[in-house]
C-alpha cells in the first residue's frame, strides 16, 4: 500500500498575503500607541515602545507611519474626530443659546475624557510634528460650527458674522482655560452651571 502523498501547496500571492495583515498591523500599531499615550503621555510614547506593545517590529511602525509623527498625526485626528462627533450628537433643533452652552459641554467632556489627545490638539507637540493640511482643515471645522451656532444666538445685525467670530473666539478661549484649570483640580470642573453662565453672559443672555 503506497503512503498517502501529501499535495504540494502553492505558495499564495505576496501581493495579496500582505494585504490583510498591512490592515491588521496598523490598527494593533495604532491601538498600542493609543494604549500607551492615553496612559502615560506622550512623553512616553516612542516607535520602540509603541513596536513592542503591539508585537511588530520598529520598521513596521515606518513602514505603515513613517514613524512617531504618523502616529501623532493619527492620534491628533482621533482626538478632532471624537470632539465632531460630540458635536453632532447636539440637536441643531435646540434654541440657539442653549445649543451654544451644549456644544461648549461636549467641548468640556471631550476635554476631560482625552486629557493627553486634547493637550496634542492644542499644540503639545514633539520634536518636528505639525499636523498637515488637511488635518488642521478637520480642526477647524470644530470651530466652524461653534461659530455657527453663536452666530444663530446672537441678535440680527449687519455686523454679526463678525461678531460670532470674536464671540465664538472668546468662548473658546473660556473653555480652554476652563478644561486646563480642570485638568490641574485648581477648579472644580464638574459644575456646568458655572460654565452655562459664563457662556450666556459672552452671549449676552440669560441661562435658559
Amino acid at each position: 500500500m503506497k503512503p498517502a502523498q501529501r499535495t504540494a501547496k502553492t505558495p499564495a500571492d505576496p501581493r495579496l498575503r500582505s494585504a490583510a495583515p498591512s490592515d491588521d498591523v496598523a490598527a494593533a500599531l495604532l491601538s498600542a500607541a493609543r494604549q500607551i499615550f492615553e496612559a502615560d503621555g506622550l512623553p512616553a510614547l516612542s516607535v520602540r515602545r509603541v513596536a513592542e506593545a503591539a508585537g511588530c517590529t520598529t520598521m513596521q511602525v515606518y513602514s505603515r507611519y513613517g514613524g512617531k509623527d504618523g502616529l501623532l498625526q493619527a492620534l491628533f485626528d482621533e482626538g478632532f474626530e471624537a470632539l465632531a462627533t460630540a458635536q453632532l450628537a447636539v440637536p441643531a433643533s435646540l434654541p440657539p443659546a442653549e445649543r451654544v452652552r451644549r456644544l461648549c459641554r461636549e467641548y468640556l467632556r471631550v476635554a476631560a475624557e482625552r486629557p493627553h489627545h486634547y493637550a496634542l490638539m492644542l499644540g503639545a507637540h514633539s520634536g518636528d510634528f505639525h499636523p498637515p493640511v488637511e488635518s488642521r482643515e478637520r480642526a477647524l471645522a470644530t470651530l466652524t460650527n461653534l461659530v455657527e451656532a453663536v452666530g444663530n444666538a446672537l441678535p440680527q445685525t449687519t455686523d454679526r458674522d463678525q461678531r460670532a467670530r470674536e464671540v465664538a473666539h472668546q468662548i473658546l478661549a473660556f473653555c480652554h482655560g476652563w478644561a486646563t484649570l480642570s485638568a490641574t483640580h485648581l477648579l472644580d470642573g464638574t459644575r456646568a452651571v458655572v460654565v452655562d453662565e459664563a457662556i450666556s453672559a459672552l452671549l449676552g443672555s440669560s441661562p435658559a
